[in-house]
C-alpha cells in the first residue's frame, strides 16, 4: 500500500510528478492544469473543469476525456488515486501534495520562509511553464490570473525574507536571496534595488554601481524604459557615499490558517436543526443576523452537507443598477455550466439584462402586459435550467439586491414552486441578509413568503460564553484559551469580532500576555480593521480604496488604467492585500472590511478616484448608469446627466418601464436643482410616460 503523501506534483516550472524512490513522471498539459487548478481553487465541480479543459467538446465527450485523464494519472502514480472523484466533484487525494497549494497556504499565512520552501529546488519557474491555452479561452484567463497571484506571493516572500535576514545581520543569506531573485527576474527593479543596496551595505560600492548598470541596460533593452525614480535616488545616495539606514528587526507574526478560516461551527446546533426542518418541508430559507455573526459560513456548510450547490451574491452598489444582482447570478451559473444552452426565445429576453447573449437593441420594447409577462417567464425558464442539478442555491448579502432583481427572483421562485414536479425537484434557496438592513421592497417579499409558509426565517444570535470557549479551543492557538472569557465579554459573542480580535492579539504579540488594557470599545471591530489597513503599502491601500468605490464593477484590469501602475507593482500589491485578508481575489474578504475602507477614505481622495474610475470605465465601454454614478459621486453633475439620461432611454427600450421611470425622475430632480427647467420638464414627461406604461 502506498503511504500517505507519497506523491508530489510540481506545477511551478516544468510540470512533473515525483514519487517514492525518487521516481518521476512527466505531466501532460491538461493533467498538470487539473492538478494546479485543484491545488489553487480546492474541490471543484466536474462540469466546471471539463468545460474549462475541453470547451469545444460535447458534454458526453468532455466527461469521457476527464475519465481517461484521471485514469492516466492513476497509472502514472502506480495505481494511487491522486485525484478523488464522485459523481459531481473532483478533489486532490490525501496521497498527493501540489507545490502551488503549499505556496498559497504559506503565503496566506504570511509564512514567507515556508512559501519559498515550496518552490522547486532549481528556482521559481512560472506556473505551468511552457503551457498555453489559446484553444481554451476561459482557462487561459484563469491561468493569467493564477500566474499573477503566484508571482505576487513569491515576490512578497522574497521581499520579506530579504528584509528579515538584513534585520538579523545575516548579509550572506540576504544577498543569496537577492541574487536568486535577480537571476529569475532580471528586469525586476524591486529585486535589483535589493541587490544594489546589499552590495553597498556590505561595503562593496563598485559591485552596487555595477549591479545598477546591468539593471539599467536590461530595462532599456527588454522594456524600453528608464529606471524608476526610487532606483535613481538610491544610486545617487551611493554615488555620494551616503550612509544608508539599516533595517531594524520588527517581524510581524504570521496568522495561522485556523484563524483565517475557523475549523468548526461552534454553537449553531439549534440553528442547524431549524435549517433541517425547513429543508425537509421544502421551504425557502432566510438566514438573518448581525454583521459578522456567521450567516454565510453557516449557509455554505449546510448547503455542502446536502450535495451539489451553487453560490451567488449581492454587492454594495447593486441597488443603483436595475437587474445588477440577477445578471451577476446568471453569469455565475453560466461560468459553472459552460455547456448550458437556452431556448432562443429565453436567450433573447435574458439578453435585455445580459447583452453578451445577443443584441437587445433589436428587441421590441416591453409596452404591454403580455410583453412583460414574456420577459418574466423567460427569467423563470432561465433560472430553472441554470439551477438544474444543484440541490441548494446560497444567495448571500440579499440586502444589497436591486428592486428589479428581487422582484424577478421572487416571481420566478413562486412560479417554480407552483409548477414543480416530483421528477424534477427544484433546489432549496438559502438567502442570507443582515438584520435590520433589508430595503422595504425586499422586507415585504420576505414577510410575504414567510407568512404564506413558502419560506422559513432563521435568526442567528451571538455565541454564549461556553460557545465562545468551544470556538477558541477549536482554533488550537497556544495561549488563546486564557482569553476566552475576556473575548466573550469584549465581542459580545460575535464570531467575526472574536477572529479579528485574535488576529490583532497575534499581530501585536499580545496573545501570550495579559488581556490588553486598551482596546477599542467592545463590539466595534472597525478600529482593529483600520490598524490592519494602516500597515498596507500606499499602493495596496489605494487599490483597496478603488475597489471599494468601484463596487460591483471592480476588476483587477481597471487598476492599471485608473492608477497607471505597472503590472509588476499591481501583482505585488494584490498579493499584499490577499495576505492581509483585505481582498480575496477581486472581492473584499468581508463586508465590514469594505465598509471600513470606505469610511477611512478621505472625501477628496474619493472624488479623485471616482473621476479616475469614470474615465477607465468609459474606455472599457461600461453601461451609462455606471458612468453616471461615478460622475455624481465625484460631484460632477453636469457630466453625469448625459449618462443618466442615456441609461433611462436604453432602459425604456429594453426593460420593464419602472426602471426607466426611476432614472428619468432622478435626472429631472437634478436638472430642476440646476435651474434647467425646460429639460427637467421633458424628463418629467418621459417619467410620466413610463409610469403610465407601468400601471
Amino acid at each position: 500500500m502506498v503511504r500517505t503523501e507519497a506523491w508530489t506534483a510540481r506545477v511551478l516550472g516544468l510540470a512533473r510528478l515525483e514519487g517514492p524512490a525518487q521516481s518521476r513522471a512527466r505531466l501532460e498539459r491538461r493533467a498538470a492544469t487539473l492538478l494546479a487548478y485543484l491545488g489553487l481553487e480546492g474541490p471543484a465541480p466536474k462540469a466546471t473543469l471539463t468545460g474549462l479543459l475541453w470547451p469545444d467538446s460535447p458534454h458526453a465527450t468532455a466527461r469521457n476525456n476527464m475519465r481517461q485523464l484521471l485514469r492516466r494519472l492513476r497509472l502514472a502514480c502506480g495505481g494511487t488515486e491522486v485525484v478523488e472523484a464522485d459523481a459531481e466533484r473532483l478533489a486532490l487525494g490525501p496521497s498527493l501534495r501540489v507545490d502551488v497549494a503549499l505556496l498559497k497556504s504559506a503565503a496566506l499565512a504570511r509564512d514567507h520562509a515556508g512559501a519559498l520552501e515550496a518552490l522547486p529546488p532549481d528556482g521559481a519557474g512560472p506556473l505551468l511553464a511552457g503551457f498555453e491555452f489559446d484553444d481554451c479561452p476561459e482557462l487561459a484567463r484563469w491561468l493569467d490570473g493564477a500566474r499573477a497571484a503566484v508571482d505576487g506571493w513569491v515576490r512578497e516572500a522574497r521581499e520579506a525574507e530579504i528584509e528579515r535576514h538584513m534585520a538579523e545581520g545575516d548579509w550572506t543569506a540576504a544577498l543569496t536571496l537577492a541574487l536568486a531573485w535577480v537571476q529569475q527576474e532580471p528586469e525586476s527593479e524591486q529585486a535589483g534595488r535589493h541587490l544594489i543596496r546589499l552590495h553597498y551595505l556590505r561595503g562593496d560600492r563598485g559591485a552596487a554601481l555595477a549591479a545598477f548598470e546591468r539593471l539599467r541596460s536590461i530595462l532599456a533593452r527588454e522594456l524600453d524604459v528608464a529606471p524608476m525614480a526610487e532606483t535613481l535616488a538610491l544610486v545617487r545616495q551611493i554615488e555620494r557615499g551616503t550612509q544608508l539606514p539599516r533595517p531594524q528587526a520588527a517581524p510581524r507574526p504570521s496568522l495561522p490558517l485556523s484563524v483565517l478560516r475557523p475549523p468548526v461551527l461552534a454553537g449553531r446546533e439549534a440553528t442547524w436543526r431549524q435549517l433541517e426542518d425547513g429543508w425537509k418541508a421544502g421551504q425557502m430559507l432566510f438566514i438573518t443576523g448581525d454583521p459578522g455573526s456567521g450567516k454565510s459560513r453557516l449557509a455554505e456548510e449546510f448547503a455542502a452537507s446536502k450535495g451539489p450547490w451553487l453560490r451567488i451574491e449581492g454587492r454594495l452598489g447593486d441597488q443603483e443598477v436595475p437587474f445588477a444582482a440577477q445578471a451577476r447570478a446568471y453569469r455565475s451559473h453560466m461560468r459553472q455550466r459552460p455547456g448550458l444552452t437556452l431556448p432562443e426565445w429565453v436567450r433573447a429576453e435574458v439578453s435585455r439584462i445580459m447583452p453578451e447573449l445577443g443584441d437587445p437593441r433589436g428587441l421590441p420594447p416591453l409596452v404591454s402586459e403580455i410583453d412583460e409577462l414574456r420577459f418574466q417567464e423567460a427569467q423563470v425558464e432561465a433560472m430553472r435550467r441554470m439551477n438544474a442539478g444543484a440541490n441548494t442555491v446560497v444567495v448571500d448579502d440579499v440586502q444589497y439586491w436591486d428592486k428589479a432583481s428581487a422582484r424577478t427572483f421572487t416571481y420566478a421562485f413562486t412560479r417554480m414552486m407552483d409548477t414543480r414536479a416530483a421528477d424534477s425537484p427544484m433546489p432549496c434557496y438559502i438567502d442570507c441578509y443582515r438584520r435590520g438592513e433589508m430595503p422595504p421592497y425586499s422586507e415585504a417579499i420576505v414577510r410575504g413568503l414567510v407568512g404564506s409558509g413558502a419560506a422559513r426565517l432563521v435568526d442567528i444570535g451571538p455565541l454564549s460564553a461556553e460557545e465562545v470557549r468551544q470556538m477558541v479551543a477549536s482554533l488550537e492557538l497556544p495561549g488563546a484559551d486564557l482569553h476566552a472569557d475576556a473575548l466573550a465579554r469584549y465581542t459580545g459573542g460575535n464570531p467575526l469580532y472574536i477572529i479579528e480580535t485574535l488576529k490583532h492579539l497575534i499581530e501585536t504579540d499580545a496573545l501570550h500576555k495579559e488581556w490588553p488594557q486598551r482596546l477599542p470599545p467592545p463590539g466595534r471591530i472597525g478600529p482593529l480593521i483600520q490598524r490592519r489597513l494602516e500597515r498596507l503599502s500606499p499602493l495596496a491601500l489605494q487599490i483597496a480604496q478603488l475597489a471599494a468605490l468601484a463596487g460591483p464593477q471592480f476588476r483587477a484590469a481597471l487598476v492599471t488604467g485608473a492608477l497607471e501602475v505597472t503590472p509588476t507593482a499591481l501583482q505585488s500589491a494584490f498579493a499584499e492585500l490577499e495576505a492581509a485578508q483585505v481582498l480575496m481575489g477581486e472581492r473584499f474578504s468581508h463586508d465590514l472590511v469594505l465598509e471600513e475602507v470606505l469610511a477611512s477614505t478621505p472625501p477628496a481622495a474619493a472624488r479623485a478616484l471616482h473621476i479616475r474610475l469614470a474615465h477607465a470605465l468609459e474606455q472599457d465601454g461600461a453601461p451609462p448608469i455606471h458612468l453616471a454614478h461615478h460622475w455624481m459621486e465625484a460631484g460632477e453633475v453636469e457630466r453625469a446627466l448625459p449618462f443618466l439620461l442615456a441609461s433611462a432611454h436604453a432602459d425604456e427600450q429594453m426593460l420593464p418601464p419602472e426602471q426607466a421611470a426611476d432614472h428619468y425622475a432622478r435626472a429631472a430632480a437634478l436638472m430642476e436643482a440646476m435651474g434647467r427647467h425646460e429639460e427637467a420638464a421633458r424628463a418629467r414627461a418621459a417619467e410620466a410616460r413610463c409610469r403610465a406604461r407601468q400601471r
